[in-house]
């Protein structure tokens, strides 16, 4: 699908229309109040619409001072491969650069298959020779 209107925007989505969209692209429901506090304890949220309708989200969540991380970064399937992904994580980053002093650090669990995506915009796979394995635990 292709829109010359797509818009983008540094407002979070509603709560609601913040889980709805995360279940209807396959990460998984999660509750009002659950989306409602993560939204609220992020550092940066970039929106893609096309007219009404959310096609994109990216988040920076993180202690807003030295360590970042990039999250959710979320395009609906009927939009995937126009170029959404990259402008978010391309804003997300450069943003980060203009707002925050150097030194500062990024993380990412990059989905498998999309390291090179990644690698793109200067992320390093992990391990490497200075750095060990990136590790998640996800709890029930």
């Amino acid at each position: 699908m292709t829109d010359s209107a797509l818009r983008f925007a540094w407002t979070a989505p509603s709560a609601e229309e913040f889980a709805a969209f995360r279940a209807a692209c396959g990460w998984g429901e999660i509750g009002g109040e659950q989306a409602r506090r993560a939204l609220a304890g992020g550092v940066l949220t970039l929106t893609c619409r096309s007219d009404w309708a959310l096609v994109g989200l990216g988040r920076v969540i993180g202690d807003g001072a030295l360590y970042f991380y990039l999250q959710d970064v979320i395009v609906h399937p009927d939009w995937r491969g126009q170029g959404i992904a990259r402008r978010l994580v391309g804003d997300l980053l450069e943003r980060l650069r203009a707002t925050h002093s150097s030194g500062i650090s990024v993380g990412l669990m990059a989905a498998t298959g999309l390291e090179e995506f990644y690698a793109g915009f200067g992320f390093a796979a992990r391990p490497n020779a200075g750095q060990g394995a990136g590790m998640s635990l996800f709890l029930p």
